[in-house]
């Protein structure tokens, strides 16, 4: 089940993380179409590789844990805030600062925090 799971969900926090990181330096930032899509991929290959090990439960560096769970927590975070509101309510046209200002930076916290304290655990455990 393992050996299903791995490709699909790191190939589905690709995606995810791809679109949120995009996203945020195309609304925020002035840069370059392709400097926007290098560090876009960058990011979401990071977050794929991150997703892979934790579905397959190899230790991971604290570091790693902290950022990879920022960028996974934060992309779903954000998904879901900035395409929520647009498939809930079409008429409405702020329902995506929702994505931007609540629900992404919610995610970047929570998911570091996540990060941590899975790093850690990992940590005490193979320390036992």
């Amino acid at each position: 089940m393992i050996q299903i799971l791995k490709p699909l969900v790191s190939f589905l926090m690709f995606l995810i993380v791809l679109f949120f990181i995009s996203t945020i330096l195309t609304i925020t930032t002035g840069f370059p179409a392709w400097l926007s899509a290098t560090v876009s991929v960058v990011c979401a290959t990071f977050a794929a590789w991150f997703t892979w090990k934790l579905v397959a439960g190899e230790s991971v560096n604290t570091l790693v844990a902290v950022t990879g769970g920022a960028l996974i927590l934060g992309g779903l975070f954000f998904t879901l805030g900035f395409l929520g509101p647009m498939a809930i309510s079409k008429d409405t046209n702020q329902g995506p600062m929702i994505g931007l200002f609540i629900a992404a930076p919610l995610g970047l916290v929570v998911g570091a925090i996540g990060g941590y304290v899975y790093a850690a655990r990992q940590n005490a455990a193979a320390g036992n």
